[in-house]
């Protein structure tokens, strides 16, 4: 292993890193890099001068892509503070607005029935729509028949499969479509008055009709019916 060769190469390789602080390589860093270069080559095996010129470009280009993705870096960063910000204000906006979102929860308030609301990608011949509480247990299953495509929607009456009144609170829902043997698209939503905004760690979240809701799943943003 030829020592002198590899302390020739570090101290050549020290001085360029020094010399490309600067945003670009100006005529004094070039004068630099190659006195060192110089005096410190083998003189059995001198340096081609093409070969050291490629270096020195090779040491440009690299300085000049770091700065680049540096300020990339710090653009991106801007911009996601500016969308944080935008979106932060949109949501506090949206109190008091009717807000359709998609999502699975629905809540049933004490001693009340609830709106279950679902889209179809297409007309099913049998839908079937499933409660479960928090712990992901089923309390209620129904299936309706001949649903049209587009909107829809069924009114859970807070009961459970034995007909108990279930306790008031937060519970899931899901639907499954199907038209004769082949599977239908569907989507449950909830629609209603946004009272609530959080800015939580997750995202930021609407409560539309006591359900949250992330705002990226908002769909349509209307202003409240008159009376």
């Amino acid at each position: 292993m030829n020592i002198n060769s590899i302390n020739n190469q570090t101290s050549f390789i020290s001085t360029a890193q020094n010399a490309g602080r600067g945003n670009e390589m100006g005529q004094q860093q070039f004068l630099q890099l190659l006195v060192a270069q110089m005096r410190n080559q083998d003189p059995t095996n001198p340096m081609n001068g093409a070969e050291f010129a490629s270096q020195l470009a090779q040491f440009n280009t690299v300085e000049q892509l770091i700065n680049v993705n540096s300020g990339i870096k710090t653009l991106q960063g801007s911009q996601d503070v500016m969308s944080a910000g935008l979106t932060n204000s949109l949501a506090a906006s949206l109190t008091g607005k009717e807000v359709k979102a998609y999502g699975n929860g629905v809540y049933l308030p004490q001693g009340e029935s609830t709106m279950v609301n679902y889209r179809l990608g297409s007309s099913a011949s049998e839908v079937t729509i499933v409660i479960r509480n928090q712990t992901g247990a089923e309390v209620r299953r129904e299936t309706v028949n001949s649903m049209p495509m587009g909107d829809n929607m069924w009114q859970w009456d807070g009961r459970n499969n034995a007909g108990d009144r279930m306790p008031e609170g937060s519970y899931s829902v899901t639907v499954e479509a199907k038209a004769g043997d082949s599977r239908v698209d569907a989507l449950p939503f909830v629609t209603g008055l946004a009272s609530k905004v959080s800015y939580t760690a997750n995202g930021v979240f609407l409560t539309v009709r006591g359900v949250p809701v992330h705002i990226s799943d908002v769909e349509e943003i209307r202003m409240p019916s008159a009376g």
